[in-house]
């Protein structure tokens, strides 16, 4: 007989007729294993469960401060800690009870180890999924309070979003991992060892059902708070002092003028969350869009002085341009730019915008190179057709103003404006000394923390948003579109058509003017100016009633539906005081 002969010749051996098993040797060591595998299940709970009781107050105090997306979180943590207390009070009850057989043993053990693995099997369901939804849900929320458009709003989400899924499809691979490497082998040899034992023994099949319950709780509370949010949010502040604390943002400034003078101001808060320096009356606040008003009325200016028409047209500006841009731009004018009807897209291309923020070259050069990348595109509208409200068609008449009167934006619009106006704290970037606290700085909000940053957008867009300045000179600036104190700048005609609307009924901004939206208001006497502006760091809004003569103007050093609700709050207080219902 050979070597395969002999093998196969003993393989074909009844099993009890090769070794000799020690029955209390064999029932020592699966005690031994359940007791080793029942502390490794009790401590990997204990973690579970106190991670979980040490997250909830945490999401709780954050919620409060933050958003009541967090208290969502918090109720995930519960809902995951507590359906495993559950499970494993309902397993217990249903496990065999331990007696002093092997085959008690075995089966008992056989049953924890089949339920494990039915957990990890599903920890999807009911453990990762009821965390993982409530926390995109808190992302979702951060990055709708962005004011951007919804592709950079998606896009600032995508990081964040990214990584915490990454780790959570890690956790599950994780627990698969220690399915098929520990548990899977597990039960095989407890299943071999009691068919040895007692070939009648019936073994259960495994569950089959999903533990959808904690997944469908959260969804089912989640939805319910979405629905109950918008009946939910605190009263508005009925005092200024109490704006600050109440948003908890980091600071707020208000100026208000009544017939040609400034007649109010305040300010509340700090210059930098996490330092003490206040803020002041005299300090700089940056105020994105709403320089958009301030290009419309350089380019005033210089219709009135003859260097260029409404009716300028970007393809008589720019004639080196022509077979380089696309021919739909050729004939946009001037005033189309100014009223957003000029087609210009929203959202800049991404490859020009990476540039812009390069800024290789003077502000006059990345201007230049900017609007070319977005003129060398199809608009977003034919013109005239369209309300399109677009940084980059600012850019545009910024550059226009640069090539027609060869010199750079920053210095015509602070030699024609500025100066006349007594504007000096007005700049452009982010206020004050870098690292220093000499100005409020900007700031945002990033996983549930208020940071404060320094930073702007590029010079490329700063006709668009890119302008500081103090209180008091902003209120300089209202006061000529009152038409009080003008200096000459403006003929009243000028100046009447830059508060002259064009009206697209499918626009939420459908009443646009030159840098400004006229909206009915019946505290104004009929129409008002309004327009915010905001880097995403700063937020900034003016109201502008010229029935009335009366301005105000509210900035915050942070960006978010909380800092529009303080400024919404202050204006409305302020044109109480001022304007009282008669």
């Amino acid at each position: 007989m050979n070597f395969e002969e002999l093998q196969k010749s003993w393989q074909a051996q009844d099993a009890g007729r090769k070794i000799t098993i020690d029955a209390d040797l064999l029932l020592k060591e699966v005690r031994h294993n359940q007791r080793r595998f029942r502390r490794t299940i009790f401590w990997r709970d204990v973690r579970e469960v106190g991670v979980a009781a040490v997250l909830v107050p945490v999401f709780i105090a954050a919620g409060l401060k933050i958003s009541w997306t967090l208290h969502l979180c918090a109720f995930g943590c519960l809902a995951v800690g507590g359906y495993l207390l559950v499970d494993r009070w309902r397993q217990k009850r249903k496990t065999p009870e331990v007696g002093g057989s092997l085959k008690d043993c075995a089966a008992a053990l056989l049953a924890e180890v089949s339920h494990q693995i039915w957990l990890l099997k599903n920890v999807l369901w009911w453990y990762l999924l009821p965390i993982l939804v409530p926390i995109l849900v808190f992302y979702g929320w951060v990055a709708w309070q962005v004011p951007a458009p919804v592709i950079v709003k998606i896009t600032r989400l995508l990081p964040q979003t990214g990584f915490v899924v990454a780790l959570y499809a890690f956790i599950y691979w994780l627990n698969q991992l220690a399915v098929r490497k520990s548990l899977e082998p597990r039960r095989q040899e407890l299943e071999t060892l009691l068919k040895e034992i007692d070939p009648d023994h019936a073994i259960k099949p495994m569950k089959t059902n999903k533990p959808f319950g904690p997944l469908l709780l959260v969804l089912a509370v989640t939805a319910m708070a979405a629905l109950a949010a918008p009946f939910t949010k605190s009263q508005p502040a009925t005092k200024l002092t109490d704006i600050v604390p109440q948003y908890k943002i980091p600071a707020i400034a208000v100026v208000v003028t009544k017939d040609g003078q400034i007649c109010d101001r305040f300010a509340a808060g700090v210059r930098k969350w996490g330092d003490t320096t206040p803020v002041t009356t005299n300090d700089l606040f940056h105020i994105g869009s709403c320089t958009k008003s301030m290009t419309a009325t350089l380019a005033g200016i210089l219709i009135d002085e003859g260097k260029l028409r409404w009716d300028t047209t970007i393809g008589e500006v720019f004639p080196e341009l022509k077979g380089k841009m696309d021919k739909q731009y050729e004939a946009v004018t001037l005033e189309q730019l100014l009223h957003h009807e000029g087609g210009v897209p929203a959202a800049p291309l991404s490859a020009a915008w990476a540039r812009a923020w390069k800024e290789i070259g003077t502000p006059r050069e990345q201007r230049y190179e900017f609007i070319q990348a977005v003129l060398a595109q199809p608009p977003a509208a034919p013109a005239g057709t369209k309300i399109v409200y677009s940084n980059q068609g600012y850019a545009i008449v910024g550059a226009m103003i640069e090539k027609v009167m060869d010199r750079d934006y920053e210095t015509l619009i602070t030699e024609k404006l500025f100066k006349p106006l007594r504007m000096d704290s007005a700049g452009f970037g982010p206020p004050g000394t870098k690292d220093q606290v000499d100005q409020p700085w900007g700031h945002i909000r990033k996983l549930g923390m208020t940071v404060p940053v320094q930073v702007d957008n590029p010079p490329a867009i700063a006709p668009a948003g890119r302008v500081h300045a103090s209180m008091d000179d902003l209120a300089r600036y209202a006061m000529l579109h009152l038409q009080t104190g003008t200096n000459a700048l403006l003929k009243p005609e000028t100046l009447a058509l830059l508060h002259k609307s064009v009206i697209d009924p499918g626009d939420p901004l459908g009443n646009y003017a030159c840098g400004w939206v006229r909206l009915k208001r019946s505290w104004a006497g009929g129409d008002a100016l309004w327009h915010n502006g905001s880097n995403t760091m700063w937020y900034m809004v003016m109201w502008l009633a010229p029935e009335k003569n009366f301005a105000i103007i509210v900035g915050t050093n942070i960006a978010g539906n909380d800092a529009e609700q303080a400024c919404d709050d202050a204006a409305v207080i302020m044109i109480h005081k001022w304007l009282p219902l008669r």
